[in-house]
């Protein structure tokens, strides 16, 4: 290094600081990026098994035909394979594998609780806009926000009945800086996390980022 900084010489030096401070910089920021990605999917595994008990004490004691059976099998199944992604998450990309197992872990849930109540088994759709914890979407609706505009978006019945009535949806609502804000407007560190929800399978339409589309036209962080 000595004879590296002698070559350089004073300018030198001082460019060389700089890289150096990039890049740890950069690494600083991949690690906080990193555990707030990993912090947001430890929340939702954790509901997911809240979830998963409310629905086991919910059946015990009553027969459950075969595809019942098999959605509750895929639920649990779902929720082990989300605990085992979290582990291997090296990037903020990487939480798609575990967006992904715990949309099939609640999608399960929803069917096996339309089994056990004979009704009938509804598709499956992508999650709720407003909150991907809510699981499943029911149906479209139109939505206005401030800065944004209108546009259509997937919600829950809960979060659909509120927005018909002028009321407020239930916001999944995450930290960025000093402030609380919704989940698509915390910056390129969470968008992997909605992109993880609304850009995987056949079935998708949906892929909330940071903006939202207006007048017809895609936003820079769209």
């Amino acid at each position: 290094m000595e004879w590296l900084l002698a070559a350089l010489g004073g300018g030198g030096v001082v460019l060389l600081g700089r890289y150096v401070w990039d890049r740890r910089s950069a690494r600083r920021g991949d690690a906080e990026e990193l555990a707030e990605i990993r912090r947001l999917a430890d929340e939702d595994i954790t509901l997911l098994g809240e979830e998963l008990a409310r629905l086991d004490a919910r059946v015990t004691g009553r027969e459950l035909d075969v595809d019942a059976r098999a959605d509750f099998q895929i639920a649990l199944d779902a929720y082990e394979a989300a605990q085992r992604a979290v582990k291997g998450i090296r990037s903020a990309e990487g939480i798609s594998a575990v967006t992904d197992a715990l949309a099939t872990g609640r999608y399960a849930i929803v069917c096996v609780r339309a089994r056990v109540e004979g009704e009938p088994v509804p598709i499956r759709r992508v999650p709720c806009f407003f909150n991907p914890q809510h699981g499943p979407s029911t149906t479209d609706i139109v939505w206005t926000q401030p800065k944004y505009g209108t546009r259509t978006v997937p919600a829950c019945a809960q979060d659909a009945a509120r927005v018909r009535a002028g009321e407020d949806p239930e916001v999944r609502y995450v930290r960025y800086g000093l402030r609380r804000v919704p989940y698509w407007e915390a910056g390129a560190a969470v968008t992997p996390y909605g992109r993880g929800y609304f850009a995987l399978g056949p079935w998708t339409s949906y892929v909330p980022l940071t903006g939202f589309e207006k007048n017809g036209e895609t936003g820079p962080d769209s």
